[in-house]
């Protein structure tokens, strides 16, 4: 990405941003009061909207980790540990970080949950998960890890570059119990030599829940990509994922 486009990209999001800004301060406002009247599904259906708007960027807004911890208490409350460990999982990697210990005890409680959930007899479904790094030229993959429930299913570390391809490249297949699963993904990027734009080593570290069906397909797409940096910072690496 040029140096114009870059500057271009950060400030359309930064119009987005004062555009929408009321409208986030609504769900969030109203999302925690919802959560405070144990009136979960307008809980859930506003925070859900508020981090999917305000929290998959590099730079969070600082809101975010009160909204996922609210969405894991959510989530275990419906019965869902796999999406309630994933929020929880978020907003430990959040600051103010005073209480993460009280927060690490609410993971575990979802990971146990998650476990014991999954003895549970079911047909099994095939579960495929694809990978298209589209980060700038300055920067090199150095490595992939992908874990499911925990389970590293995947690295990817000496030809990690091959990732960096205008198409989707099939990493994994396997076949899981239906209902909730944990996808886990770390990534590192390090500078390529003899670049004339900004760039920073940088280690991305994200999590999500998602579920399956007995005996239907689910792709799993991650996308690396970057967030375009602030005046002179370097843009900065960040996954997402989709589900098909």
């Amino acid at each position: 990405m040029t140096r114009a486009r870059r500057l271009l990209f950060v400030s359309t999001l930064a119009v987005s941003a004062c555009a929408s800004q009321s409208d986030l301060n609504v769900l969030y406002g109203q999302g925690l009061k919802a959560a405070r009247k144990d009136d979960w599904e307008t809980a859930m259906k506003d925070l859900a909207q508020f981090t999917s708007a305000a929290c998959p960027w590099v730079h969070p807004d600082p809101r975010c980790r009160e909204a996922y911890l609210a969405l894991g208490r959510g989530h275990e409350r419906r019965g869902a540990p796999a999406h309630a460990w994933a929020s929880y999982d978020r907003a430990l990697g959040m600051p103010p970080h005073a209480k993460d210990a009280v927060v690490q005890a609410d993971a575990e409680r979802a990971h146990q949950a998650l476990v014991d959930k999954q003895q549970e007899s079911g047909d099994r479904g095939p579960i495929l998960l694809r990978y298209r790094d589209e980060v700038p030229e300055e920067y090199s993959l150095r490595s992939v890890t992908i874990s499911v429930d925990f389970t590293v299913v995947v690295t990817r570390d000496k030809n990690a570059g091959e990732l960096h391809s205008p198409d989707f490249l099939q990493l994994f297949s396997g076949s899981f119990s239906p209902g909730g699963h944990v996808l886990e993904v770390e990534t590192v990027h390090d500078c390529k030599a003899g670049q004339s734009v900004p760039c920073a080593r940088s280690q991305v570290r994200r999590s999500w829940g998602f579920d399956t069906v007995a005996r239907t397909p689910v792709t799993l797409e991650l996308r690396g990509y970057a967030d375009a940096g602030d005046d002179n910072a370097p843009a900065q690496p960040t996954v997402e994922l989709t589900k098909r």
